[in-house]
């Protein structure tokens, strides 16, 4: 193998120095276009989140590194337990919630949250109460959070929905809390219609094992990384000093 990728790398050595003209375009194209990319990116992220609709977003910053944005369960519990430079974290994954009991499936936008979800957000709860750390342990079947669109549309605003059960992929979860008007989620340009706890996960999906499956401890790069990480920085911690952490 290390002698068909020598003979690989000298023939493109080769080709590169027949044409430099194209070599060198080649190259600034790239360059340019990560260096696009990384600036985007960056930009991206201080616009979309100071443009959320939760309280005070300037504070909130969302962790990578270097260019992964998505994580392993098991990495973001070590993020969350061993940080010191957020007042609060959590991690959240998008998802597709099938809420049918049988029959044609009826998907919604869902989302896995961690226990520090509202609470970080600032987000309250227009009826019932909010997700909370105690919601989510390895374990616990979970409970749901509604979005008051969701609400609304589905279920006609009616108080008595609390207490019920709403079917996510064929697993029932106790319906706790129905989200403030203005909240919409996380990420800009979407909306969110069903909240479950991270730890439900495992429950949602126990016929596949889950997205940890082939998680690997100590990496990122892997097939399941799958949940963001935001920050809520502390008080009188500069932003640069939570990147540079």
């Amino acid at each position: 193998m290390l002698d068909t990728i020598w003979q690989d790398f000298r023939y493109a050595i080769r080709a590169l120095r027949s044409s430099p003209g194209f070599a060198a375009v080649a190259i600034l194209s790239l360059a340019l276009g990560i260096g696009a990319d990384t600036a985007l990116f960056s930009l991206f992220d201080a616009v979309a989140l100071k443009s959320l609709r939760v309280s005070r977003p300037e504070e909130l910053l969302q962790v990578t590194i270097a260019t992964p944005q998505f994580f392993t369960n098991p990495i973001w519990e070590q993020i969350r337990d061993r940080q010191d430079v957020f007042a609060r974290i959590f991690g959240y994954g998008r998802w597709r919630f099938n809420l049918a009991r049988g029959g044609e499936a009826r998907y919604v936008n869902g989302e896995f949250v961690s226990g520090r979800y509202f609470d970080t957000l600032g987000v309250r709860a227009a009826r019932g109460r909010t997700l909370t750390q105690a919601d989510d342990w390895r374990g616990f079947a979970g409970a749901a959070a509604l979005s008051h669109r969701f609400w609304q549309r589905a279920h006609g605003g009616r108080d008595d929905v609390l207490g019920k059960t709403i079917s996510i992929d064929n697993r029932p979860i106790e319906i706790v809390a129905v989200a403030e008007p203005q909240f919409t989620g996380i990420d800009v340009g979407a909306t969110v219609d069903v909240l479950v706890p991270v730890c439900a996960e495992k429950i949602i999906h126990a016929q596949t094992g889950g997205l940890d499956v082939n998680a690997v401890p100590g990496s990122i790069n892997n097939l399941w990384a799958w949940l963001r990480i935001i920050g809520r920085r502390k008080p009188g911690v500069p932003a640069s000093q939570v990147t540079r952490a």
